[in-house]
């Protein structure tokens, strides 16, 4: 057994490596998480969201949001989001239709509420995917801000 053990390590070791080495690869640490964190916290001022990008790849971003304000209404036209909260609490409102919509760069649009939809608490650990095209809202409450990595598939250049 020991032997066996001693050669899944040997064989698994340049694999493990390598990985490490590949172009494109990214790593963050609940530290390095926290630091962000803190930057975004001193830098929001009265703004309802300050973002930071931690990675860029093709097809895709991953960056770390902080929202102390519910924001503006959503939708990425070719764009899917992935979002995993950090701390705080928020309310997700996904679906249904944008009120007052406008278009905005990037095959984006923006609105001021959303016309139905569905609600769900989102906070720490969970993991919400908004499909492209779909309305979407983060309601923040006041006092209560609520930090999330936001990973963007799909995105266009910028």
């Amino acid at each position: 057994m020991r032997a066996l053990v001693v050669a899944l390590l040997l064989v698994l070791t340049p694999v493990l490596v390598s990985a490490a080495d590949a172009v494109g690869y990214g790593m963050w640490s609940p530290a390095q998480i926290r630091e962000v964190g803190a930057r975004l916290q001193k830098e929001i001022g009265d703004k309802p969201i300050a973002i930071e990008t931690l990675g860029t790849y093709k097809g895709h971003s991953v960056y770390l949001a902080l929202r102390t304000k519910t924001g503006a209404a959503e939708i990425h036209e070719t764009e899917s989001d992935i979002q995993i909260g950090v701390t705080g609490t928020a309310t997700l409102v996904v679906g249904g239709e944008l009120i007052e919509p406008r278009k905005l760069p990037h095959k984006q649009q923006q609105g001021s509420g959303i016309k139905g939809g569905t609600r769900y608490p989102v906070g720490p650990g969970d993991i919400e995917h908004v499909p492209a095209a779909t309305p979407h809202l983060l309601i923040v409450e006041a006092g209560k801000p609520y930090l999330y990595l936001l990973i963007k598939l799909d995105e266009e250049p910028k």
